[in-house]
């Protein structure tokens, strides 16, 4: 049979058109499919690869811990609770510095006629300032001083709270009693820490407590510290024997270029004739200090507590003012009436004590001065460094 076109038969195996149009249907599905495949196969391999990527870059990078405020647990009366089994280097308030070590790049001789600038910048600072100011740096790498009027009396006020607490902490580690022994407090007034009892005004909130509340050492300590408080150091202070017997046995012992215990005659900032007792001045704190440091790098375990909370005070003006925000500080302020004090030691680059003590008729005006004599420092310290 011949193939006739006109009626559509195809005997030959001759396509038709609508047999060619479904093949060619058929193969574009077919391309269309094998497209999506290989684009999902795609996507698959690039989710894996990301996906490995993530992982391998997370496990390059080391996460930085940031410093973080010690963390106190408290019973029903307030009190710190220190578990036996501790492990102290979970306090993070002093840690080594992620920074890249610094080599310093001055000579020795460099050295000492910058810091006879600084000096005399301080003194030329200070000269020109109303009132009465003492300084006292103390290089605690090196030992290397500077000093400006470190020897003159000041009213102490609450920056010779360090000395009371290193010596609390000293009796502590020599096995005189436990940092967790509990003292009742006495609502009596203050006397000098053998007679009367523990209340005085100012700073603080022990002193709203009910009389015969107790608080371990180390909560008096920490109150002492980080809010001044004037009832938790004078509770701190008859642990001890009162006033004179820090003074004799630790203090003096220490330093006493002016005796705290002594009547002190001197001048004050308007010209006036003055005379008391409790008066100090920037070497001996400054020297307190270094006693202080010395302790906590022979023991860090035992001091280390003491460290965190002159690192964590609620008073952010004084030596901390003059330093980054990043460099730890570890420090007691004092103020009262005219006077404003703060005794630091930096961790820096190189760590150092520095004492500033002010006298003046401008609260404002001293702590800016302590802020810009403590920047002076600092700058000194880094411009020896690359």
């Amino acid at each position: 049979m011949k193939n006739s076109s006109r009626n559509g038969y195809n005997i030959y195996n001759v396509r038709s058109p609508r047999g060619r149009r479904r093949s060619r249907n058929d193969r574009r599905k077919l391309f269309v499919v094998t497209c999506l495949f290989i684009c999902m196969t795609c996507l698959i391999l690039d989710v894996i690869f990301v996906a490995k990527l993530t992982k391998k870059s997370k496990k390059e990078v080391t996460p930085t811990s940031a410093s973080s405020v010690t963390s106190y647990e408290t019973d029903e009366s307030g009190n710190i609770i220190i578990p036996p089994e501790s492990d102290p280097s979970t306090s993070s308030e002093v840690t080594e510095s992620t920074t890249p070590t610094k080599t310093q790049t001055v000579d020795s001789a460099t050295r000492s006629a910058n810091l006879a600038n600084l000096q005399n910048k301080v003194a030329e600072y200070l000269g020109q300032q109303n009132g009465r100011y003492g300084v006292y740096y103390i290089n605690l790498e090196n030992g290397e001083t500077m000093g400006y009027k470190e020897d003159q009396p000041i009213v102490a006020a609450s920056a010779i709270k360090i000395a009371y607490n290193t010596y609390l902490y000293e009796r502590a580690a020599a096995g005189d009693f436990s940092l967790q022994d509990k003292m009742a407090y006495n609502a009596a007034g203050y006397v000098d820490g053998v007679t009367g009892g523990d209340y005085e005004g100012g700073t603080g909130n022990i002193q709203n407590s009910a009389d015969g509340t107790e608080y371990t050492l180390q909560e008096v300590s920490h109150r002492s510290i980080t809010i001044s408080d004037n009832c938790g150091t004078n509770m701190v202070l008859r642990k001890l024997g009162g006033e004179d017997a820090v003074n004799n046995n630790f203090m003096k012992t220490i330093s006493s270029v002016v005796d705290y215990r002594s009547k002190v005659e001197y001048t004050d900032y308007t010209g006036t004739a003055t005379a008391g007792r409790r008066r100090t001045c920037a070497l001996d704190l400054a020297k307190y200090a270094e006693h202080l440091y010395k302790d906590y790098t022979a023991d860090e375990t035992t001091y280390k507590p003491l460290i965190d909370d002159l690192c964590n005070t609620e008073y952010s003006w004084g030596v901390a003012s003059g330093v980054p925000q990043d460099i730890a500080v570890a420090h007691k302020v004092g103020f009262r009436g005219n006077t404003f004090n703060d005794i630091a030691i930096v961790f820096g680059t190189e760590n150092y004590v520095l004492s500033i003590m002010t006298e003046s008729g401008s609260e404002q005006k001293a702590k800016e001065i302590m802020g810009e004599v403590s920047k002076m420092v600092y700058e000194y310290v880094e411009s020896c460094y690359a």
